[in-house]
């Protein structure tokens, strides 16, 4: 990403709807299978600003990586120190964490073999160990919000299910989540086709309070639902790969 864009992230994801509801679907997953655990071992790839390693931490040692040097920058101001480490390389040792979280990593032009990265990911954790991945869904949604964020590829259910499955993951979980609003998007995406407009984020600094709070509140709502059924559209995917014991 843009550093612009690295530092919109930085001042709005805190509290901005739709970062504000990933986290909840993480961290339900991570609530349903380590409810009382404190003493894991986290990674978060490609952590971005880092702000979800400081939600990881409420179950244990968290660490993040990331290969942008903005990205770097911006945990320093958390007040975390990461890693510089490509997903398809990555530097640590064998058998080394609990928890993988991917958040919003895999679509990135920059992962040129996503299945490569998940496969490392499956290298660095320990046996039976996770991998929760959170991303971006159905490449009918692709538009020029992707084109801003460097994002080249939007997972189906069934492709990433492959690739999971291909990696040497048990999948345990998938899903569409972000369901509610998946007809605006979805419009909207058609529409701007039609537009000269230049490829721009549709995370705005100038939402208006009422509606953010507004869509946070049907996120956080339908993220209830995450973990006991499976959705059957969405905005994005939420999967977890268990590795074998």
């Amino acid at each position: 990403m843009d550093k612009k864009e690295y530092e919109t992230l930085f001042n709005l994801e805190e509290k901005y709807w739709w970062f504000v509801g990933q986290r909840s679907v993480v961290t339900k997953i991570l609530q349903q299978h380590y409810a009382t655990r404190k003493d894991l071992s986290l990674l978060d790839v490609g952590c971005g600003t880092g702000i979800n390693i400081t939600m990881l931490q409420q179950f244990g040692n968290a660490h993040g990586c990331d290969i942008a040097t903005e990205a770097m920058e911006f945990c320093q101001q958390r007040g975390l120190e990461i890693t510089k480490s490509d997903v398809m390389n990555l530097k640590f040792f064998d058998k080394t964490f609990d928890v993988v979280t991917a958040l919003g990593l895999f679509y990135h032009k920059a992962v040129t073999n996503d299945v490569k990265g998940m496969k490392e990911i499956y290298r660095v954790l320990n046996p039976g160990g996770r991998l929760i991945i959170f991303d971006c869904a159905m490449m009918s949604l692709y538009g020029k919000h992707d084109l801003a964020f460097h994002g080249i590829r939007r997972y189906s259910k069934q492709e990433l299910q492959e690739k999971l499955e291909q990696s040497g993951f048990i999948v345990e979980k998938i899903s569409y989540c972000n369901t509610l609003l998946f007809p605006f998007i979805f419009l909207k995406r058609k529409l701007e086709k039609f537009s000269s407009a230049p490829a721009t984020s549709e995370v705005q600094d100038n939402l208006p309070p009422w509606i953010n709070s507004l869509l946070t509140k049907i996120y956080l709502w339908e993220s209830k639902g995450v973990h006991h059924f499976n959705y059957p559209v969405g905005i994005n995917i939420v999967a977890v790969g268990r590795k074998k014991e």
